[in-house]
This record gives C-alpha cells, sequence and structure tokens, in this order.
C-alpha cells in the first residue's frame, strides 16, 4: 500500500477541480464554548435527541472551533447521545464498536484507554486533556452524554498528548432548560450459562432540572457492586460515582458551563494466563507445573503435559489489592464580544490517587495533579472580500506525577495458573530469586529511578503554548486550513526514595518545541468534502505508570533528563472524502493515513513505529425505528529501526526444561534468564495488531415498542510475539439484544458472544509478548432497566 503517493493524488485532484467551483458551503459558527452545543441540524424523520447520526452533531474538539462533519478535515466518529443512550454506552470496549482502526489491548486487564492506529489513545474531555491515565482506572461514564473518536494526534488548538494515535473526547453531561427529568437505570447481573456468572449489577440516578430561564443543574450518581468474570480468584469491581453540573445563561452572548465529579473504584488488574502457545490459543491447552526457586532468576518450567484450561483462569490472586481516587472539575465561559469575535475560556483541574499491589509481583502508588488553563479567541470574517476564520490564543498546564513502582521481580512465566490456592505470591514462593526493594510509601518496597525503574519518580512539567489556526477561503469551494502551535516546556524530575549513600538523581530542561499543520479542504457539492492534512507534531513522553518525565543514566552514574523527550516525533498525512447521502439519512467517510511517531514503553524505552492504511466508515438512520453503523479498516504496522524488549526473550521454547512444552521444543538445560535473547534493532511487524478489522450494528424497533438490535465485530490474524511462535487466528464476536420501549420506561436484555467464541485479546505490548494472554468473556446475558419521569 503506497499510502503516501494517494494522499498526493487526492491532494492535486483537489486543486484541479477547485476552478470549477461555484458554490459557497453553509457557513459554519465560529466557536463553541459549550461541552455539547447541538446545531439544529434536520435529519428527515429523526427527532436531535435520538439521532445516531454524525450530521445532526458539531463539534469543537476535533479541530478546535466548531464544525460539521463535513467541515472537518480530519477523520473522527462521533458517537452522538441518541447513538450513546440508545445503545447504553458503559465502557470503553464498547465506543470501539463505531470507530474505524480503533482496538484494545487487554493491558494486564485493565483497559483503560483504546488504542487508535497502532498506538494508545489520549483522553479528552470537552477538549481539555485528562491526566495520563494508561494501566490506571476504569474511566466514569457516569457523567457522559456524547463521544467523539478522533484518529490522529490534536489539533495545534489542543496540542499533543503522550500518546499521539488518536484520541477518545468524552462530551460531558448538561443541564436542560426545558423542565425537570430524572432517569433511573438499573443494570442486572451476568448470567452465563455453563460458565461462570457473577453480580456485578449497578443503579445510576441521572436528574435534571432549571432553576430559572438563565440557570440550571444536572447530577448523576452511579453505584456498583459485586463481581467479576474472575470471582473465583476474588477480583471485583466496585465502584462509586457522583457528577454534577451548572449551566449558567446571564445573557444571549454569554454561556458558562461548570462541572465536577468524584469516583472511587477499587476494578483490578485481572492479568490473564501466563506461558502462551499456540495450543492455548486453538485448544485451550495450558503447561502445568511450578518453577523451582534458583538465584538469580526462577527455574524454567518443568512442564508436566497440557490439561484443558478453565476459561476464568487468571494470575489475579486471592488478596490482591487496587483502589483509585479521582476528583475533577471544569468551567467553560464563552461569550460574544460582537459577530466577528467570541472568547473562550476553559480551566481543567483533575487530581488522581491510585494504588495498587499484586502478588505475581507488581506494585504501584500513583498521584497525580494535573490543572490547564486555555483562552480561545474565534474570529469570523466570512463576510469580507476573502471569506477567513482563525482561532488563536495562549494555554497554561501544569502536570504532576508522583509515582513508585515495583516490577523488577515480575518473571510472569514461573507461577501455575491451575495451583488450586489461587494465590500466586513470589515473595513467599521465591525467596532465591526475589529481589528486595526500598521502602516507599506505607513501608512497601519500590525500586528507585537509579535501579533502571523509570517509572518511579517526582515529576513537574509546565507547559505554556500559544497557536494560531487560520482558514482561508482560496475559491468558493475551496479553504485552506494552516495552523500553528508553539510550546515551552519546563519539566523537574527527581528520584523519590534514591539509594543510600548515592547523589540523588535530579534534573530540570527547559525545552521549546513548534508544530505546524496544514489542510486542504474541497467541497465540490454540498453533500460532499474531500481534504488532504499534514501535520508534524513534537509531543512530550512520559512513563508507561503515571506518566511522570524520565530520567535515564547519561553513562556516568547521574540521571538526566533527555530533551529529545520533549520533542518526540508524530507525523501525520492524511486523506479523505466525507458524505452525506440520502437527504442527510447516510453519513459516509473514507481516509487515507500514514502516522510516524515515536512510543515509549516499560523501561522508558523509545521504539518508532510506522501504520498506514484506509479506513471505511457509514451511519444511516432513516427513521427513529432503524437505525446502522459499518466501519471496515485495512492497514499495516510495523516497527521502524527498533528492538522491542520481551520479558523472557524472543522465543518461548526458552522457558521451558530441554525437550518438554509445546512440542517438546523447550531448550533450557537447567537455568533460565529471561533478559536474554532480544530481538536486534529492526523493521519488526507490530504484534496484537490486525491488518484488517470490520464492525457493524443494526437496531429496529418495531411500532409496538418491541425491538431488536445485532452488533458484530471481526478482527483479522494478529502476530503474538515479534518471531511470530504464537498467533491469535482471526476471530469474530456477534452479540444480540431484544428490547421494550415506551415514552418512559424501557426494558433490554442483552445476549453478548452469542456463538460462545473462545476469543483472545493480546495483552498490547511487546514486554509481555512471549510470556500472556487475555481470555474474552464467553456467552452470557445481561440486561438493564431505565426509567424516565
Amino acid at each position: 500500500m503506497q499510502t503516501p503517493s494517494k494522499l498526493t493524488l487526492i491532494a492535486s485532484l483537489a486543486l484541479a477541480t477547485a476552478l470549477r467551483a461555484q458554490t459557497v458551503p453553509p457557513s459554519r459558527d465560529a466557536g463553541n464554548g459549550a461541552p455539547q452545543q447541538l446545531d439544529r441540524f434536520v435529519v428527515t424523520g429523526v427527532p436531535i435527541e435520538d439521532s445516531v447520526n454524525p450530521l445532526s452533531r458539531t463539534s469543537s474538539a476535533i479541530m478546535g472551533d466548531n464544525r460539521g462533519p463535513l467541515d472537518t478535515p480530519r477523520a473522527a466518529s462521533t458517537i452522538t447521545s441518541g447513538l450513546f443512550n440508545e445503545r447504553q454506552i458503559d465502557g470503553v470496549q464498547e465506543i470501539l464498536l463505531y470507530s474505524p482502526s480503533a482496538y484494545v489491548g487487554a493491558a494486564y486487564g485493565n483497559i483503560t484507554t483504546p488504542n487508535i492506529r497502532g498506538d494508545l489513545a489520549e483522553t479528552y474531555l470537552n477538549g481539555q486533556r485528562l491526566s495520563y491515565n494508561f494501566y490506571g482506572y476504569f474511566p466514569s461514564f457516569n457523567g457522559v452524554e456524547a463521544v467523539d473518536l478522533v484518529r490522529g494526534p490534536g489539533s495545534v488548538v489542543f496540542g499533543a498528548g503522550y500518546f499521539t494515535g488518536g484520541y477518545v473526547n468524552y462530551v460531558s453531561k448538561q443541564p436542560k432548560f426545558s423542565g425537570p427529568q430524572t432517569t433511573v437505570t438499573v443494570r442486572l447481573g451476568t448470567f452465563a450459562p455453563g460458565h461462570v456468572s457473577y453480580r456485578n449489577g449497578s443503579v445510576q440516578i441521572d436528574t435534571t432540572a432549571p432553576i430559572n430561564d438563565k440557570l440550571a443543574w444536572r447530577l448523576s450518581y452511579e453505584a456498583k457492586g459485586g463481581q467479576t468474570f474472575f470471582r473465583k480468584n476474588d477480583a471485583h469491581d466496585d465502584r462509586q460515582d457522583i457528577y454534577g453540573a451548572l449551566t449558567w445563561k446571564p445573557d444571549d452572548d454569554t454561556r458558562v458551563d461548570f462541572n465536577i465529579q468524584f469516583f472511587w473504584q477499587n476494578a483490578p488488574e485481572t492479568l490473564g494466563v501466563n506461558r502462551v502457545t499456540q495450543q492455548l490459543i486453538d485448544s485451550g491447552l495450558y503447561y502445568t507445573g511450578t518453577s523451582a526457586d534458583t538465584t538469580p532468576y526462577p527455574g524454567p518450567i518443568p512442564a508436566t503435559g497440557p490439561v484443558k484450561l478453565p476459561w476464568s483462569a487468571t494470575l489475579f490472586s486471592i488478596g490482591d489489592f487496587s483502589n483509585a481516587n479521582v476528583f475533577r472539575t471544569q468551567l467553560i465561559a464563552r461569550h460574544t464580544v460582537s459577530p466577528t469575535l467570541t472568547v473562550i475560556n476553559r480551566t481543567l483541574f483533575e487530581y488522581v490517587n491510585r494504588r495498587r499491589y499484586q502478588q505475581f509481583e507488581y506494585a504501584e502508588y500513583v498521584t497525580q495533579h494535573t490543572f490547564e488553563n486555555r483562552t480561545e479567541f474565534h474570529f469570523d470574517w466570512s463576510g469580507a472580500r476573502v471569506p477567513q476564520t482563525a482561532t488563536g490564543g495562549f494555554t497554561v498546564r501544569y502536570a504532576h506525577s508522583l509515582s513508585f513502582e515495583n516490577y523488577f521481580n515480575e518473571y510472569i512465566y514461573n507461577f501455575d495458573v491451575t495451583d488450586p490456592s489461587r494465590v500466586f505470591n513470589e515473595a513467599a514462593q521465591f525467596p532465591n530469586s526475589y529481589f528486595p526493594g526500598l521502602p516507599g510509601p506505607n513501608g512497601a518496597l519500590f525500586f528507585p529511578t537509579a535501579w533502571g525503574s523509570p517509572e518511579t519518580v517526582n515529576s513537574s512539567l509546565w507547559d505554556a503554548a500559544g497557536f494560531w489556526q487560520h482558514e482561508v477561503r482560496l475559491a468558493p469551494k475551496v479553504s485552506l486550513i494552516a495552523g500553528v502551535r508553539g510550546d515551552l516546556y519546563y519539566g523537574l524530575a527527581r528520584d523519590p526514595i534514591p539509594p543510600p549513600d548515592t547523589v540523588p538523581w535530579r534534573d530540570s530542561a527547559t525545552v521549546g518545541a513548534f508544530s505546524p499543520t496544514a489542510s486542504l479542504l474541497y467541497r465540490p457539492a454540498s453533500w460532499m468534502s474531500l481534504y488532504a492534512t499534514y501535520q508534524r507534531i513534537r509531543a512530550v513522553n512520559g512513563n508507561l505508570a503515571g506518566g511522570g518525565l524520565i530520567l535515564t543514566d547519561r553513562g556516568d552514574g547521574v540521571g538526566v533528563l533527555n530533551r529529545d523527550d520533549f520533542r518526540n516525533r508524530s507525523d501525520l498525512a492524511e486523506a479523505g472524502a466525507k458524505f452525506s447521502l440520502l437527504d442527510r439519512k447516510l453519513y459516509a467517510a473514507a481516509a487515507l493515513f500514514d502516522q510516524r511517531r515515536t512510543r515509549i514503553g516499560l523501561g522508558g524505552e523509545h521504539d518508532d513505529i510506522d501504520v498506514r492504511g484506509l479506513e471505511l466508515e457509514s451511519v444511516y438512520q432513516p427513521s427513529s425505528n432503524l437505525s446502522a453503523t459499518a466501519n471496515l479498516t485495512l492497514q499495516e504496522g510495523h516497527w521502524v529501526d527498533s528492538a522491542p524488549f520481551q520479558m523472557g526473550g524472543r522465543s518461548i521454547y526458552d522457558a521451558y526444561l530441554l525437550g518438554t512444552g509445546p512440542g517438546g521444543l523447550g531448550t533450557s538445560t537447567g537455568s533460565y534468564d529471561p533478559y536474554a535473547n532480544q530481538v536486534p534493532a529492526g523493521d519488526w511487524q507490530l504484534i496484537g495488531f490486525s491488518r484488517a478489522m470490520a464492525n457493524g450494528s443494526v437496531r429496529y424497533r418495531f411500532d409496538s415498542g418491541f425491538g431488536v438490535g445485532v452488533n458484530a465485530s471481526w478482527q483479522s490474524w494478529q502476530r503474538g510475539n515479534i518471531d511470530n511462535q504464537w498467533h491469535i487466528p482471526a476471530q469474530y464476536t456477534l452479540n444480540a439484544s431484544l428490547f421494550y420501549q415506551t415514552k418512559r420506561w424501557i426494558a433490554n436484555i442483552d445476549f453478548l458472544n452469542v456463538t460462545d467464541q473462545r476469543n483472545w485479546i493480546h495483552n498490547g505490548d511487546a514486554y509481555t509478548a512471549s510470556e500472556l494472554i487475555f481470555p474474552a468473556q464467553p456467552f452470557r446475558i445481561e440486561g438493564y432497566v431505565k426509567i424516565r419521569y
């Protein structure tokens, strides 16, 4: 696939045909400060609040100014409030059905953010980036009513985050001025015939009312309690969550939106299954036997032969612990100064405190403080001789992360998950190979930065940025959108638990970064648009635990900040076409892309990756009774001159005693070094990455109120480890639902994984590629009842 040449071809065609342009496309609102301000687009036969069609909604969370899909020269998918409510979306995995190039790695059973275009995605709230959350807490959907999934890094208005594959923008619930309204949603437990059923019900009470014609409020409380699929290992998922919002409109030119939220959860990393082999993937067969306690590492696996592994087997131990407390608040003020100028100020504060201890062995203690204030000036000169719009402004952002990590004794391979005790304790079972750390918070043992754990750090990062994005109408149907952003970073990092009798690692750095972007937008007709975009972002990269800055050894035992970590590359070339068809009942889009970027692995390792592909998507809704979505991704991705580290080495057979294990191919003669035998630098194919993915859904409601829904996902073959010693074959998931709906209430039953496929989820990283895999859940039945009054 020669994507760059195709991008050039599409851009050239757009320019060549521009001279024939005659019709001016509809103008846009210059800016939008409200978290979700719906333009009253008419989609024939469908009330705006019920529409699942992206054409019914504009968004300021993609380019930074308010645009409809056809005026946006970027690939993005929108889950409208209508679609969000209709499908009762309540988790990260559920939003992936509605976007190309979006999937998840298992992340040790702690799925907090999706992958987009082969890399991790960032998380935004109403256009402002939240704290780093990979391996963190499960995102709350209690205060969410719509979602944007943007493919590629943020615009010059937003700036790039740590991850530049794309981002998820959560649109918060807004108070309603139409009158008092309360919705109660009760989710039932999970019944899995022939498998593990579990109690995981929840209750949500969402209420809103106006105080007067200028002020309205909204409150939403959600409680979830009970078990998980891994309840036999005592893995719980309990949550308490409260969200509040106020909207004040003192006059026609001013609007202030405020939201505040606190939630607690003990959702764990449920880890998955070690000793991954092709027999495990294909037949559920697992090689038993616990490694000997040898020095300096646990001994090789004394495989006794394969046994059929229970679907719910996991490395999670009885007694493992997780806890997270999150507080955030946001204020967005918008004032129209004149017909040509609107000023918007956005302020966000977030506090995160999370703890985790797992006996196999991993421990973390992370505290984060994030503050951001952004002022935007939206100019609308659409009435000028040469129509133009612009968005300029400045941002101040502060991110503090204090994190302590312990993964030095995380060998993974040495435990037998069929052990009936369901306790896998590294310190107790392998004292001869256990490497003790230094006392940290609450006396727990962690490892300092100076010992090679960059995730243990106390870091602060200030970012002062200015941005300007300008759109000029070159011809009646052609617009050029160019932008630039300058960031001035000041970073400070130190080792919070320096080894005794050493000089503590500490460094600071001031670094500037420059990020340009340019797009060409062509509207040959009111129902279609063509675009080409090039974007070069320079982003700060942090460590994988809490997102803190990374101190590295400069070669003489002194830790320093690498200035290149403040300018990690992310280059995007993209071209696409978007369509509004069948009297706005059908939205369709296609995009070609090529993204090359740097990403960080565990231990602070830097790797470059290149991903290119084709994305197709469509949404069809001819009436309130029927809606359908579909998307397809064809892509290719590889590392670029990189040597990704794999725990356990490049061969899964090295972990087994000679002549044992899968196919009798074990190579160990009595000792085993899980850090040895790594791949050299090269252009390796990405792992846990499908070259083709497809999703589709359809939902139909009869006039009687009864209805049915079906959705399906399919992904092609995935490489398991770098040398492809195991793989996940092509697999699919089919879900169905039955429901009855009235104006006041709805009852719904979901049938998940209807065909009971034993599917697997790659952990998503090279680090565990030779050692760990996560089971998707079997056939199960869930349901909910929703009452409105």
